[in-house]
């Protein structure tokens, strides 16, 4: 777990060095987890659409390096599982059952027409050290009111041997002998994804508020060990001595922070009284109700908070341009609720390079990202550039700035 407001040390920094960008390896595109899928015509049409057949199968192309197979997905007789019936290209079949872990159920479609989004295949490459194609199969909780496990958690399966196997997950968070195996467990605790680079995937970072106020940001990989059909779960040391992790560490503080401008307010606990503020010409009013966070009482609190984290420059533009906007009313910190509209034709920012740290003073690295890019179906259409992202590294609590940031969702 890495505590934000610790100091960040800083080495290899000489004068006249000029930053050098560093690629990020991946065996495909990070996000490539989104179904590339065979055509299935009851899943296109707009007459099934309409009269919507309930979901009986659906196939997905697979691909294990040069072998081609497809898979076909169906419920089981009791509709609480799924049987997966795999063919290769000599037209063999082998069958597969799949059982959800205790207190889960296995994710149905609600017709033929959604039959695609049973399961979701993340696709290879044929690069060296590329993954071969992976299925993953999504679970959910059959009781809401069990709180003791994750809403949602997923299990990945590959070809191996000319069949499907099933990896087995191993949770090495606890562990320190490099020889341990760590504890096995029966799913990933996640369904939320996506490839960081070679063989490694990892959740959103996690971020906990401290008593204090301060940040916490835990970030959680899932390494692939294809020929002995495994994975290892690992808590990564979020740091500069491992910059690509730090940065997405970073940039989840970022946008938590950003989002309390943009996405959504600080929490509003009382709905049913508010402060009605008229316009200047009168023709209007903007409505305030009072902020309940320990944090904050007052507007300069709020700013103070904000500027350990961001340049001033970005601080001036996020309290400008904030749809909620922030005021003192009464000695308290009152907010107008709404949000600046989510941008849903973007999806996630990925790095996909990052710059030495620039021999400045103080020192900086910057993150190179892109973005997913939906169209009106939302289905993604490819990626645009998600801009730079730059850390500063300063003699301050948190030990360092934010000194260029676009948020993912404007």
């Amino acid at each position: 777990m890495l505590t934000i407001f610790l100091c960040i040390a800083i080495s290899g920094c000489s004068a006249g060095r000029k930053p050098s960008t560093t690629p990020i390896e991946t065996s495909t595109d990070p996000t490539d987890s989104s179904n590339y899928v065979r055509s299935n015509p009851a899943a296109n049409s707009l007459d099934e659409a309409i009269s919507e057949t309930p979901f009986t199968d659906y196939t997905y192309d697979f691909k294990v390096y040069d072998d081609n197979y497809m898979i076909t997905v169906t419920p089981d007789e009791k509709k609480t599982g799924l049987t997966l019936t795999l063919e290769d290209k000599d037209f063999k079949f082998s069958t597969f059952s799949v059982t959800p872990p205790d207190g889960y159920t296995v994710y149905l479609p609600y017709s033929q027409n959604d039959a695609s989004t049973v399961c979701t295949v993340i696709r290879g490459t044929e690069s060296e050290n590329s993954l071969p194609d992976i299925l993953k199969i999504d679970f959910y909780l059959s009781s809401m009111e069990d709180e003791t496990k994750p809403y949602s958690v997923c299990r990945l399966y590959t070809v191996s041997g000319e069949k499907l196997k099933e990896f087995r997950v191993f949770d090495m968070q606890e562990t320190s002998a490099e020889n341990s195996s760590g504890e096995e467990i029966g799913f990933i605790p996640e369904t939320n994804i996506f490839q960081s680079e070679t063989g490694k995937f990892m959740a959103d970072p996690k971020i906990t508020v401290n008593e204090d106020g301060s940040l916490s940001v835990s970030v959680v990989t899932y390494t692939v060990d294809v020929f002995n059909t495994k994975i290892n779960c690992r808590s990564e040391v979020c740091g500069r001595e491992n910059p690509l992790y730090y940065g997405y560490a970073m940039y989840a503080v970022a946008g938590y922070i950003y989002q309390y401008f943009k996405d959504t307010s600080l929490n509003v606990s009382d709905y049913e009284n508010y402060v009605e503020i008229p316009s200047a010409d009168g023709n209007s009013s903007q409505y305030f109700f009072k902020v309940d966070d320990p944090r904050f009482s007052t507007v300069d609190e709020l700013r103070n908070y904000v500027e350990k984290y961001f340049a001033p420059d970005i601080v001036d533009g996020m309290f400008l341009s904030a749809p909620q906007q922030y005021r003192d009313i009464d000695g308290s910190l009152y907010t107008i609720v709404g949000d600046g509209g989510h941008n849903e034709s973007l999806g996630k920012c990925f790095i996909t390079g990052m710059d030495e740290p620039v021999d400045a003073d103080p020192p900086t690295i910057t993150y190179h990202t892109k973005q997913e890019k939906f169209n009106d179906e939302h289905e993604m259409t490819g990626y645009i550039d998600g801009g730079d992202f730059t850390v500063q590294f300063i003699d301050n609590d948190q030990g360092f700035l934010i000194t260029q940031y676009r948020y993912p969702n404007s």
